[in-house]
């Protein structure tokens, strides 16, 4: 009877440790435990060797906040820069090959742009335009106001690119020199259409993913060499980066995404800021000829070229990338 006891006492304490066991796994597999921890990774790397700090700037209209990575110890001998991501992710994830060198010839302003990372609006507004007011009056409050030492260049990627171009045009005297990197500024409602034909008309698929599927598709059409490591990331942990980057605000970003897709722009403005324009010449999401056209609408500009290279210029070419940047930047 005893060993009966025993026996049943000890399947009991199996049954326990077996149910926690698989809810462990279960919260391993399915919460984005991992994702969380290198994201945790990628702050400390920003804190200890690009000497960046985080700061939340709470707008005056009481609706808005925009989240900042900034130099911990900026310099009066160096420019400010500030940098504008695309639709991949928050600025940490973009940004990660860039900011140890940029960081050492630049007091850098690495906002995340509205409804990505943490910064947030309750504004209904879906434009362009929301996201340049939203990081033009989180600069200001930090003292990029440009008079003085406040006057700021600023790198911009894809999406981020319209905003750059948008702060140029309505706030010229903050910013004295633009850099452009594959964005499809100046886009037609014509162009936009024959563009989204191309991979399917559905913009939601492609920059706001919601299945490993997608987002293999997103890195393939980004890329020119495919970056074919991802072929052999699990589902679970793409599943656990989508959850991350986009369910928090999904139907934000979708309404971002199909505002810039579908409005009809007007006449594109001729900025007056000296621009430096780059582009891959393998670049499957804006091709090439748009940066020649930008190029020929711009006539204070120039157009650097990278071989072999897609969309992700920052991804597959960042040394390059940061080499003209600087050089273009710190040129008199």
């Amino acid at each position: 009877m005893a060993s009966m006891k025993h026996f049943h006492l000890f399947s009991r304490y199996l049954t326990i440790a077996l149910t926690l066991f698989q809810s462990l796994i279960s919260c391993f597999f399915n919460f984005p435990i991992l994702i969380k921890i290198a994201d945790s990774f990628l702050s400390l790397y920003f804190l200890v060797f690009c000497d960046l700090r985080p700061v939340t700037v709470d707008l005056d209209d009481g609706e808005t906040t925009v989240h900042f990575w900034i130099s911990g110890h900026r310099r009066i001998s160096r420019p400010n820069l500030v940098m504008l991501h695309g639709y991949g992710g928050n600025s940490k994830w973009q940004f990660v090959h860039q900011v140890s060198d940029l960081s050492k010839s630049f007091n850098l302003f690495i906002p995340d742009l509205v409804f990505f990372g943490k910064s947030y609006t309750k504004n209904a507004d879906r434009s362009v335009e929301i996201q340049a007011r939203s990081i033009a009056g989180g600069l200001k409050k930090l003292g990029c106001d440009g008079t003085g030492r406040g006057r700021i260049s600023v790198y911009s990627i894809s999406y981020g690119g319209f905003v750059a171009y948008k702060m140029a045009e309505m706030w010229p005297e903050m910013m004295e020199k633009l850099v452009i990197v594959s964005s499809g500024v100046g886009f037609t409602q014509q162009q936009k259409t024959a563009e989204m034909r191309k991979h399917g008309g559905d913009c939601s698929k492609m920059l706001v993913p919601k299945t490993p599927v997608d987002l293999r598709m997103l890195v393939k059409i980004s890329t020119n060499t495919g970056l074919t490591f991802v072929d052999w990331i699990p589902d679970f942990i793409l599943s656990q980066f989508i959850a991350v980057m986009y369910e928090k605000n999904r139907q934000e970003l979708l309404e971002l995404a199909k505002n810039l897709l579908e409005r009809e722009e007007a006449e594109l403005h001729v900025i007056s800021q000296k621009t430096l324009i780059v582009w891959g010449d393998k670049d499957k999401v804006f091709p090439l000829e748009h940066g020649y056209r930008l190029q020929r609408h711009l006539q204070n500009s120039r157009l650097e070229i990278i071989k072999e290279t897609g969309h992700a210029v920052n991804v597959e070419a960042p040394t390059t990338l940061n080499n003209l940047i600087t050089s273009f930047i710190l040129s008199v």
